[in-house]
């Protein structure tokens, strides 16, 4: 028999509320990317200090996605059986460990390795569990907005930390950097614990009695696996960025630290204002009747293409105004698709299946961050000059993000392939219902 169970019912408290966990849920990704840049801006201090190669500096860049992916299906699960608001807090505390064990003066590069290995470890959930917290408070329409502001938290986090955080580097060494990255951690759990929470559309709320689909037809469904071939080339190039900008500024640029950080902190501030305007159009679009598939497949995709159009002229710009143009192009619209795929993801999946549908299809994305550092290390150290070797290995992420954009724009339809999951359910289990422009 279908459940007659409905969602809460919005009202001005709640909204209050909702808003109030989206802002502490943006400062939550802030942090999280405030740690990830730390490596970066601190990279020639820490290759100089422990005498790295290259190679040997992309790696320590990749083991932070090790377990990266493992985890944010881990607890992508668990987030369908146990509350989020504990498992936020967890997640945090080993952030906040993990940077400031590498504080300690007596750390050297096996403390490095290791930290970023539980780093990534506790961060591999953090978009997903962030963006399934945020839906547990909003309908499927008004979810696109609140999901891209969780996307620019990591952009506001690099445009107001790189600054701060390279001049700290500077004045007090680079320890000092990871020092400060964990104390903001254990200050942002006091203040979720305050005031943060799930809403009623939630694995524990009113929503949740509701169907269940086989996980395998989920996740290899066309909405999915268009969205991970253009989540997977975003990826790879959000962790190249955060790894090997900087010193792709430096080196081959001639800029000081202090100004590569400017200049990556000013393309942030331009990806925050695009994503944001991304999202709103996609929010726009639903509330106007096109469907998803318009909403998020077309807008996402080409968003990712346009970044990846910028990127081949990254090195091919020269310097100076054209220089800071492209780059900001390259490296903003395309991170837009993280707050899209995340909302493709959550409508084509029941709310009881969604932390463990977020979890597995932003872990399968983030795999990219596991190759894309460590890979560029390794084809900077064999090119004749670095200028060459960060041409090379810029134009191999910018035709990932022109074929994945492209995938994207012909297969995230999730309104279409949830219908079909519907329909192949069982007569009498109970769906919503569709409308014509929602498919």
């Amino acid at each position: 028999m279908a459940s007659t169970a409905k969602p809460p019912q919005p009202d001005a408290s709640r909204s209050r509320r909702a808003w109030t966990v989206v802002v502490l849920l943006v400062l939550f990704m802030m942090i999280n990317f405030m740690d990830k840049a730390v490596l970066g801006l601190a990279g020639d201090h820490i290759r100089a200090e422990l005498r790295l190669t290259d190679t040997e500096f992309g790696s320590i860049g990749s083991v932070f996605f090790l377990l990266f992916s493992v985890s944010g299906v881990a607890v992508g699960f668990l987030a369908d059986r146990l509350p989020v608001r504990w498992l936020l807090v967890g997640l945090v505390a080993v952030w906040s460990a993990s940077q400031l064990a590498v504080a300690l003066p007596a750390a050297g590069l096996l403390t490095l390795m290791v930290t970023r290995v539980t780093l990534g470890m506790a961060e591999g959930p953090a978009l997903a569990m962030a963006n399934h917290t945020a839906f547990s408070w909003f309908p499927d329409r008004e979810r696109a907005l609140p999901s891209t502001l969780l996307a620019t938290g990591g952009a506001f986090g690099v445009a107001l930390g790189a600054p701060a955080l390279a001049a700290l580097i500077t004045s007090a060494g680079w320890r000092s950097a990871f020092l400060a990255t964990g104390l903001l951690g254990v200050l942002w759990v006091a203040l979720w614990l305050a005031k943060g929470g799930e809403g009623g559309y939630s694995a524990r709320g009113a929503a949740a009695d509701g169907p269940r689909f086989p996980f395998l037809r989920m996740i290899t469904c066309g909405t999915v696996l268009g969205g991970l071939a253009a989540g997977f080339a975003a990826y790879w190039s959000m962790a190249v960025a955060v790894t090997w900008l900087p010193q792709y500024l430096q080196r081959v640029h001639g800029m000081e630290l202090e100004r590569a950080s400017l200049v990556t902190a000013a393309t942030q501030v331009v990806g925050i204002v695009v994503m944001l305007s991304i999202g709103y159009a996609s929010t726009r679009m639903t509330r106007a009747g096109r469907s998803s598939r318009a909403a998020l497949g077309y807008l996402g995709g080409a968003a990712v293409v346009l970044s990846g159009a910028a990127m081949l002229l990254v090195t091919r710009s020269g310097g100076g105004a054209a220089f800071v143009a492209v780059l900001m192009v390259a490296y903003t619209f395309g991170n837009a698709f993280f707050g899209l795929m995340q909302a493709a993801a959550a409508e084509l999946a029941p709310v009881r299946q969604r932390g463990a549908v977020l979890g597995t299809v932003t872990a399968l994305a983030s795999l990219a961050g596991a190759l894309g550092p460590v890979l560029t290390g390794a084809v900077v150290d064999a090119a004749g000059t670095a200028e060459a070797g960060f041409r090379h290995a810029f134009d191999l992420g910018a035709a990932l993000m022109i074929v994945g954009g492209l995938l994207a724009a012909a297969f995230v339809r999730p309104a279409r392939d949830r219908a079909a999951l519907d329909a192949a359910r069982p007569a009498g289990g109970g769906s919503r219902a569709l409308t014509k422009g929602q498919i």
